[in-house]
């Protein structure tokens, strides 16, 4: 009985080793957020802004367009002042051309167009062209918060920013869109959900 030939044996593949599965940073890792805010929708671009906080950035915003209201007073006092007294009405013949001071009209009223152009300016320059391209206006920089795209976390550019003013006139309805962050998800107002924006905490610098 002859003996059979021995095979040696075939040699065994390696097995691959299993890898760990990737980790996922945590939320927020990347821009600093610790976390969602106490209620509501997570906003990964900080923590959303508190409807009284941004109150108080609306009326330091309110304040500084209140400016040029100084010489929209001025000139009014002045056209008061330059018109004839109301008793000089009462005589048959009415008031005379000298008891009006032409002169204290024209400059209250060219002083009182200056005043509303005045706060005109301040706020577009204020809450559109600042706002728009930093997304801080001076109340919102004060108050430590800033306006973003929900989508991008940028700044919306200074054409949008003052579309979103426009916007809040639906907010004017019975103040009804100023009080929704009080209870939305996002702490949006009417005019944050048209344009697609939120409002967040940032340092103050």
């Amino acid at each position: 009985m002859t003996d059979q030939p021995q095979h040696p044996p075939a040699p065994q593949q390696p097995q691959p080793e299993p890898q760990p599965e990737p980790q996922l940073p945590a939320y927020g890792a990347a821009t600093g957020y610790a976390g969602p805010p106490a209620y509501g929708h997570p906003a990964p671009w900080g923590p959303l802004a508190g409807w009284g906080t941004r109150v108080l950035a609306m009326i330091v915003d309110s304040l500084l367009s209140l400016i040029g209201l100084i010489p929209y007073i001025v000139g009014v006092v002045l056209v008061v002042a330059g018109l004839p007294d109301s008793s000089s009405y009462e005589t048959t013949a009415g008031p005379s051309a000298d008891e009006t001071n032409t002169g204290l009209v024209i400059a209250g009223v060219i002083l009182a167009i200056i005043g509303l152009l005045g706060m005109l300016a301040i706020q577009i320059w204020n809450r559109a062209f600042k706002q728009g391209r930093t997304g801080q206006s001076v109340g919102k920089k004060a108050m430590g918060i800033k306006l973003v795209d929900e989508h991008t976390g940028q700044p919306i550019g200074a054409g949008m920013s003052f579309v979103r003013d426009l916007a809040h006139t639906l907010d004017g309805f019975c103040y009804i869109g100023y009080l929704w962050p009080l209870w939305d998800d996002k702490r949006q107002t009417f005019a944050d959900k048209i344009l697609g924006t939120v409002v967040v905490e940032t340092p103050k610098s």
